[in-house]
């Protein structure tokens, strides 16, 4: 699986507020190299 297509998947995914692809400064998704780090200022739903 190709690490920037996952990247993009989860921006793309990731609802905050209700609604998908309006991160903000809420959730930031980084990636270097093989990793990919999500941080929350929210939390997550448990699902």
């Amino acid at each position: 699986m190709d690490i920037a297509s996952l990247e993009k998947f989860l921006q793309e995914r990731i609802k905050v507020g209700g609604k998908t692809g309006a991160l903000g400064d809420a959730v930031a998704i980084s990636r270097e190299k093989n990793n990919i780090t999500v941080t929350s200022d929210n939390r997550f739903s448990k699902r």
